[in-house]
């Protein structure tokens, strides 16, 4: 099960979405930037009266069980033709983030994203978004690293209760290192369980990097553009197949909710002395502002 978060989306989008087209066939909107940021941060302008990370948490459940309905109005479905394969967030009126692995290789104007939703089974409308462009880091399989991506959409998000974006970080200096962070997301219950119909959504401690590193992973694989969290000794709860791409979150000092790490991969789900591994959003603020200045950010 190694890689399951990555390698479990690739096989069910190539199971399920058979197509003729070859990505050679057309000239795709993909941009590539490398490494990490390593500048001082940007100052993005904000131009919408509106208020970002605010949860609808009334009555929540905690704990790999169902969400309240639109709890993380920010989680977006990324839909790729017809498959459900990954999760999104929104960041602006016009962006989402998610994880790089699962939009390398594919053709953009496949990918759609969804709204609003909560029980993905229901034929409920959502508000539906088409993708326009991505601009992917410099993401490989062997590596791991820079398993970020950020996603166009066509044309400006509406927000109302149901549809919200979550914050970035102000601080791209903090390690989060003991902040319990929430995960969300479609993914499946278990290993070898089906994706989830409604939004789960699971509390899971921050580890330091020097922490998963001891855990049984490789420690090399471990880089500083990833973060760690779970429960490696008891393995109770953990991101899974169907996750990859959505949001780990984590209440800031005014108490909404920052868009800390990008859930990427794992060994296995909910494995003992194997947490889930994100990638790192603080190491990419000034990559995710350089890129999404066509947006429009809350102004608080």
């Amino acid at each position: 099960m190694w890689l399951c978060y990555v390698l479990c989306f690739l096989c069910a989008l190539s199971s399920s979405s058979p197509i003729s087209l070859h990505k050679d066939d057309f000239r795709l909107s993909e941009e590539t930037m490398r490494g990490p940021s390593r500048f001082a941060q940007r100052e993005i302008l904000p131009c919408e009266d509106c208020g970002c990370g605010e949860r609808n948490e009334e009555g929540r459940v905690v704990g790999g069980t169902e969400s309240t309905v639109n709890a993380f109005p920010w989680l977006g479905r990324l839909v790729y033709e017809k498959s459900f394969g990954c999760a999104a967030s929104l960041i602006n009126d016009k962006f989402v983030v998610s994880a790089a692995h699962c939009v390398k290789g594919f053709m953009w104007f496949l990918f759609r994203v969804k709204f609003g939703e909560h029980d993905r089974c229901q034929k409920t409308e959502a508000e539906t978004r088409r993708v326009v462009k991505i601009i992917a880091h410099s993401f490989s399989l062997s590596d791991l690293s820079n398993d970020i991506a950020l996603l166009k959409l066509n044309k400006p998000v509406e927000y109302n209760h149901a549809i919200r974006p979550v914050c970035l970080p102000k601080n791209d200096d903090s390690a989060y290192v003991g902040t319990t962070a929430v995960v969300a997301g479609w993914g499946a219950m278990n290993e070898t369980g089906k994706w989830s119909c409604s939004v789960l959504e699971a509390e899971l401690p921050v580890l330091s990097n020097e922490e998963c590193r001891s855990t049984n992973y490789n420690a090399s694989k471990i880089k500083d553009v990833m973060m760690c969290a779970g429960f490696p000794a008891t393995a109770h709860k953990d991101a899974c197949t169907g996750d990859s791409g959505g949001p780990l979150i984590a209440e800031n000092e005014e108490h909404m909710y920052d868009l800390i790490g990008v859930v990427s991969w794992g060994y296995g789900c909910a494995r003992k002395g194997y947490p889930g591994v994100y990638t790192r959003v603080t190491k990419y603020l000034d990559w995710i502002r350089d890129n999404t200045k066509e947006g429009c950010y809350c102004k608080y």
